[in-house]
């Protein structure tokens, strides 16, 4: 019995044809304006029109009515107010002001693995097809007070640490290296969506299709983290954050949700283990925290 995976995410962004254009080319579905859907996953993402962007919901899938009893009760024991409407658990998360939802859902069958050859034939040795991402393995979220929302999150819903990187806890809720992570930031904001697919080919046949007339998307990538060993593509979205293809073999061998537990002497992993080098110094700040870097700098 757990919360096991995030449902959704519900955007605000400031030109909605510009990010629904971007994410269509990404290899999500439109089953109607503004909302797009995964192979596994069903509908996962939800855009709307904003002055400015904004992460205005994230919703997450428990296995019965006991889980969303317990977290109600763990929430309150931190001082968090959590309601039960039509039998979904709602909750406003302090640190980021994000509405969190919980409700009761089905488990995802494991993720399939590639497809190998059928014939000799030299075609079906380079994949042609579009990339359709899988699911939406995890988002990351900047926020001014990370050790706050950590509470939230790891003692009022559950969630597990799997390790810190950037300085900012790397969060699960079964076999998946992260779900969630929480980044220190000047403000609330989504840093980035990642979307698994069927392997490393994937990322790269999807990545330089996206940045094929569209250069300026290109953010980093191919690469391999170094804690989570998931190979990636990140890519600029057209509302500031990014967008991420990954795939990870090591989600797939992960034999229980111990697998990912850091040992007690563990010291703090670099981002990459290995990467293709990035256009920029700083090539995964998003477009709100540029600003305020610069003028740090000074």
């Amino acid at each position: 019995m757990a919360v096991h995976r995030i449902v959704s995410l519900v955007r605000e962004v400031p030109d909605l044809l510009l990010a629904r254009s971007f994410f269509v080319e990404f290899g999500l579905e439109e089953t109607a304006p503004g909302r797009f859907s995964t192979v596994l996953g069903g509908e996962q993402l939800i855009l709307r029109s904003g002055a400015a962007p904004r992460v205005v919901e994230l919703s997450l899938a428990a296995d019965d009515e006991a889980d969303l009893e317990s977290i109600r009760a763990r929430l309150a024991e931190l001082g968090i107010t959590a309601s039960l409407v039509n039998g979904e658990l709602q909750v406003l998360e302090p640190a980021t002001s994000i509405l969190i939802r919980v409700s009761i859902g089905e488990r995802l069958a494991r993720d399939p693995g590639a497809s190998a050859p059928t014939s000799i034939d030299r075609n079906d040795l380079v994949r042609r097809e579009p990339v359709k991402p899988l699911r939406l393995g995890h988002v990351a979220l900047g926020c001014v007070d990370v050790e706050a929302a950590k509470r939230f999150f790891v003692e009022g819903v559950g969630m597990r640490i799997s390790d810190y990187v950037m300085g900012g806890p790397f969060m699960r809720f079964d076999t998946d290296h992260h779900n969630i992570v929480l980044l220190p930031a000047p403000m609330t904001l989504l840093h980035h969506t990642a979307w698994k697919v069927r392997d490393v080919d994937e990322i790269g046949y999807g990545g330089a299709r996206m940045i094929e007339n569209h250069p300026e998307r290109h953010a980093w990538g191919l690469g391999r983290h170094a804690a989570s060993a998931n190979y990636f593509w990140y890519l600029k979205d057209p509302a500031g954050a990014f967008a991420e293809y990954y795939h990870s073999e090591m989600d797939e061998l992960a034999d229980g949700p111990f697998f990912w537990d850091p040992g007690p002497d563990s010291e703090e992993l670099p981002v990459a283990a290995w990467a293709s080098p990035a256009l920029e110094d700083r090539p995964l700040v998003p477009e709100a925290m540029k600003a305020p870097i610069l003028s740090e700098s000074r």
